[in-house]
């Protein structure tokens, strides 16, 4: 199944959530949730560890309420830096929209076309500087020991 098969599944169903549930625990990090249901904490970690890893980032959400019972939430995808739009995920509930989102995300990073996040001058610039500060912060906390 091709993953904008997976992402237009209607989580309604029993069977696509079974799907779902197949596709998450084949991504390395949620693997470990292969007997049991993959907890969403588990895929906002994921979702954070591509977003610092690499350059995509998801855009915002939104909610609409076509559907009669239930809102239906939307988040983009881009790359980070050129800004280049990816797609749109859709979900009938937050657990469903961050599912598929994790989906959507690692299917790109896999696809070779995202590349690793490398840090701007500036952001170098204020790594160190954070650096020194955590470093003069700890010499201080030692000397108030002492």
């Amino acid at each position: 199944m091709k993953t904008e098969q997976i992402l237009n599944l209607d989580y309604r169903k029993e069977e696509s959530q079974e799907i779902i549930q197949k596709v998450l625990t084949k991504i390395k990090p949620l693997s470990k949730y292969s007997d049991e249901f993959v907890p969403l904490e588990a895929i906002e970690k994921l979702i954070r560890v591509l977003c610092q890893k690499y350059e995509i980032t998801p855009q915002w959400m939104t909610m609409s309420y076509h559907e009669p019972i239930l809102g239906l939430y939307s988040i983009g995808v881009k790359t980070t830096t050129d800004h280049k739009w990816l797609g749109t995920v859709y979900g009938m509930c937050l657990y469903e929209v961050f599912a598929k989102l994790a989906i959507k995300m690692y299917s790109e990073v896999k696809s070779g076309s995202i590349p690793i996040k490398t840090m701007t001058k500036e952001e170098k610039q204020r790594e160190r500087i954070a650096r020194k500060v955590d470093a003069e912060k700890e010499q201080d906390d030692e000397d108030d020991w002492n």
